[in-house]
């Protein structure tokens, strides 16, 4: 067809309506639907081959021809037309609809009379923009417009050009058709539903590896029918092998290809080729898994990356829902730990990077939803560098491990759940990754040659090594940026400013350890990390005591002991118990003691009040003001090359951690510009914050003297040097880097009592940390360690006769009638701190040691955040708690009556 043959303003103004017949040429299935669905001033009938619609007077209208031809096949469905308009409105657009007659969901795949093809789908009423791609449309009579159906999954294409998937099963799987839309003239031919032929194989529905080419006419195979397109051969064989087989495997799965061939079979799992693909398949083992590694040589110096090319799709007769929790991705495996991480796209289409700790656990490490693209152009990369590893989908960062007990291990892959897995391109190389060039003078990277200097390495004992470099760089760094909070923010300092970030820095520190992740080894490092932020004050005082030096009494700079038993003080408040045995061996007084905790809970509540107006609130910033997605700058982290040893160490072990560090505070912060910080040889023992240039500047000078006093003190070295092995074994990721699970509570159903919202969302996440006072305040909708309870629940609770505590932390004179009222049962502090130890006491005694008996706990209402604390407090000990949110204004507003406090 050419545009002569779609000259429609000449010659359709008279055209009526006709039957089905005559169109049945160029409307296919829909023109049994003609004389049904043909709307008031749109006009219809054939003319040289095309099937033309006319709207000439009905603005903003739309048109639409539908027919149901069922679900489509587990080999999918092509649906085709050839389309053409004539509008002067841009706006006007042809294209083809699914909808589901049922939820009312569609999406829409069209072309607009100013030749822009859009897809889109309307869920539950919004609009999901899934792609607009400018100039798509010839607009020349010749624009095809094709979808692609798989139970669940449509793939839409123009002219040959993939524009985009749509995963919503919910505008899928029932009525196909056309929508014609606004004033114009609409020509449709060639309209055929067609359902794709099955192929013996089972297998994938992902394109030809590279995907669609950019914008050719050529039609790649969109979601190409289940086992079709390139040749899909028989489960591949998982012992011996013919030579083609294993040169097949070796050219796709690279140096994992023996490990293929030759490991053994795994019950329900099979395994194709399928063009440039290798395909699992596991049809019906529900939580199947199945991981192929081999062992690469260990990491001492430079990068190593692994990549590898990943795909889903659901298995035979199943839907993208069936596969939602289906993942595969690369896998970093350490057998003689017992530790292992994955870094995975999933069937939903989210990214997530795990760890496995020997027993079992798991822990999400990282996560990118919706960063999967699903086309087979998803790309999983592993980033090994000494001391750490970076997993990355698509160029992304996803997760980044430190010092992490998998390190050293073997590398594979991992399947998990049913579904259809392809993998290819997998390669090691010890070359740089696709999107971080190898480190340089402005990218950050370890000088290779030239480095002198002693590199302390404290017995190789992983814990201590790990304590104190990020101990003394991570002490060092929050003092600075502490500086960088004032200046930049322009809030007030709580004190001497020296002292003030001092304290900082000690709140930061010991902020992980408050929170235990459950896993020994990060726990340890964490207790290491804050103690050696603090013990080279402790260090410097005594030598400079032994030399008869002092600090001058003009330096901004509080003298050394003092300094140390100010920054130690508050780190011993934030937790008592773990700091006990560093604060005898120093000799810190009872009395001392006795103050530290009061010492770091105003300092606590003091840093979060004030930060508290630029901070995006957040899990562990509840406090924070400004809404999570608040505007702010962004901090970089830069490594020059070092000519020490020590320095070279800190950017080959640390350097990605640190960059994680500052991002994270750029996250919680809302600066005002970007800050830059700069790791160099300096020629001097400092680090300073310019508030001129907006930089940090971190002396590897100052860190590597640092590491030499403690390594001389404690391990009796001379100017750091011993004889022990310089490589990096691997430990465990320092607790910094952990962030505690948030377990979430359930709330019950309100159906009794609906005089107050009390479930309205303020904005506030569930949280681990302690609310700071006044405690007023909006609260989250959920608790991390308590169930929530509404009037509904907390009535039928009393309602059922059985023992329960009730707490109220309110104050007021009035409260729930046999409510205990204990007024400071939330105060802030740290989950580890000496009245935590009370709390448990006080419960004991109250429930006779039984902690199955539910301990509720309400305070005011909504904006009361005491409640919450006393409730998390319990929780954390292991009792039953319940967190009636509503408080007293819920049960006053249900007409509930009220005892006095006793």
């Amino acid at each position: 067809m050419n545009v002569a043959n779609v000259v429609f303003a000449l010659g359709v103004l008279a055209l009526a309506p006709v039957g089905q017949a005559l169109a049945q040429e160029e409307l296919g299935p829909l023109a049994t639907v003609l004389d049904q669905q043909l709307l008031k001033g749109w006009k219809g009938g054939s003319q040289d081959g095309w099937f033309v619609l006319l709207n000439e007077t009905e603005a903003g209208s739309e048109q639409t021809l539908m027919v149901d031809p069922g679900p489509p096949p587990s080999q999918g469905r092509t649906t085709t037309v050839n389309v053409s308009l004539s509008s002067t409105n841009p706006e006007a657009a042809i294209g083809i609809l699914t909808r589901n007659d049922t939820s009312g969901d569609l999406c829409l795949m069209e072309i607009t009379a100013n030749a822009t093809a859009n897809l889109f789908c309307l869920i539950d009423g919004k609009k999901e923009s899934i792609a607009s791609v400018a100039n798509s449309a010839k607009m020349d009579g010749s624009d095809i417009i094709e979808m692609f159906e798989i139970p669940g999954a449509a793939r839409f294409l123009v002219n040959g050009t993939q524009i985009g998937d749509a995963h919503f099963p919910s505008a899928l799987g029932s009525e196909v058709g056309i929508m014609a839309y606004e004033r114009g003239t609409f020509g449709l031919a060639d309209f055929s539903i067609v359902d794709e032929k099955p192929e013996p194989a089972s297998g994938s529905g992902l394109p030809p590896k590279g995907g669609a080419s950019g914008g050719g006419t050529a039609t790649p195979a969109p979601l190409p029918p289940k086992g079709g397109g390139t040749t899909a051969t028989s489960p591949a064989p998982q012992s011996g092998g013919s030579n083609d087989t294993r040169t097949k495997m070796a050219t796709i799965m690279g140096p994992l290809a023996d490990a293929i061939m030759d490991a053994p079979d795994k019950e329900g799992w099979q395994l194709a080729f399928e063009g440039n693909w290798f395909v699992l398949v596991n049809e019906e083992k529900a939580s199947g898994e199945l991981y192929i590694t081999a062992p690469v040589n260990p990491l001492s110096s430079g990068e190593r990356v692994t990549t590898m090319s990943v795909g889903i799709l659901p298995p035979q007769g199943k839907t993208a829902a069936d596969v939602a929790k289906s993942a595969i991705g690369v896998l970093l495996e350490n057998y003689t730990t017992s530790t292992s991480c994955v870094g995975e796209i999933t069937g939903a289409g989210d990214g997530v990077a795990m760890c496995f700790s020997a027993d079992g656990k798991a822990q999400e490490i990282g996560r990118l939803n919706g960063a999967a693209l699903g086309d087979g152009k998803d790309v999983i990369e592993l980033i090994e560098r000494p001391g750490s590893a970076e997993f990355r989908l698509n160029g992304k960062s996803l997760a980044r491990i430190e010092n992490h007990l998998a390190l050293g291990g073997e590398i594979g892959f991992l399947a998990y759940e049913r579904g259809e897995f392809y993998l290819g391109d997998f390669t090691v190389s010890s070359g740089t990754s696709s999107t971080a060039p190898v480190a340089s003078s402005t990218s950050g990277g370890p000088a290779s040659s030239g480095t002198a200097g002693p590199l302390p390495k404290f017995g190789n004992d992983d814990t201590r090594l790990i304590g104190v470099y990020l101990g003394l760089t991570n002490g060092i760094f929050m003092h600075e940026f502490g500086h960088a909070l004032i200046g930049e923010l322009q809030v007030p300092s709580t004190g001497p400013e020296e002292d003030a970030v001092d304290i900082f820095s000690a709140l930061r520190v010991v902020e992980p350890t408050m929170y235990p992740s459950g896993d020994a080894s990060i726990d340890a490092i964490g207790r290491e990390v804050a103690i050696y932020s603090a013990l080279p004050w402790y260090y410097g005082g005594l030598i400079s005591e032994k030399r008869g030096t002092t600090t001058p009494w003009q330096d901004e700079h509080t003298g050394d002991l003092k300094r140390f038993r100010n920054v130690f003080c508050v780190i011993y408040g934030g937790n008592p118990s773990l700091y006990a045995p560093i604060a005898k061996d120093v000799g810190m007084e009872e009395r001392t003691l006795g103050r530290c905790e009061e010492e770091f809970t105003r300092q606590n509540r003091a840093w979060r009040t004030i930060l508290a107006p630029h901070t995006r609130v957040g899990a562990w910033h509840p406090e924070g003001l400004l809404p999570v997605d608040a505007p702010g700058a962004n901090i970089e982290v830069v490594f020059e090359p070092s000519k020490s040893r020590v320095g070279e160490f800190l950017v080959a072990a640390f350097s990605d951690g640190l960059k994680g560090f500052a991002e994270d505070l750029s996250k919680t912060y809302a600066l005002p510009r970007d800050l830059k910080v700069i790791y160099k040889d300096c020629g001097e023992l400092n680090a300073w914050y310019s508030p001129r240039e907006g930089t940090i500047t971190m002396c590897y000078d100052l860190i590597e003297e640092l590491a030499v006093m403690i390594s001389d003190i404690e391990m009796g070295t001379t100017n750091g040097e011993d004889t022990g092995n310089t490589s990096q074994s691997s430990s465990a990721a320092p607790a910094s880097a952990q962030t505690a699970s948030l377990g979430g509570g359930t709330t019950s159903t309100n159906t009794e009592f609906n005089g107050m919202d009390e479930s309205v969302d303020l904005g506030v996440p569930p949280t681990n940390v302690l609310f700071p006072a006044p405690y007023r305040g909006p609260t989250p909708t959920l608790s991390t360690k308590a169930e929530v309870v509404t009037t509904s629940g907390l009535a039928q609770l009393i309602g059922d006769g059985k023992a329960f505590i009730l707490v109220d932390t309110s104050g007021r004179p009035q409260t729930l009638p046999g409510a205990i009222s204990v007024v400071d049962a939330g105060k802030d502090g740290s989950l580890t701190d000496s009245f935590q130890t009370m709390v448990n006491n006080w419960l004991t005694e109250e429930t006779k040691n039984d902690k199955s008996v539910p301990v509720v706990f309400f305070g005011t209402g909504l904006q009361d955040r005491s409640a919450y604390n006393a409730s998390l407090r319990a929780g954390n000990l292991g009792w039953k708690a319940l967190w009636y949110r509503g408080g007293a204004e819920a049960w006053e507003a249900n007409g509930l009556p009220f005892a006095k406090q006793e």
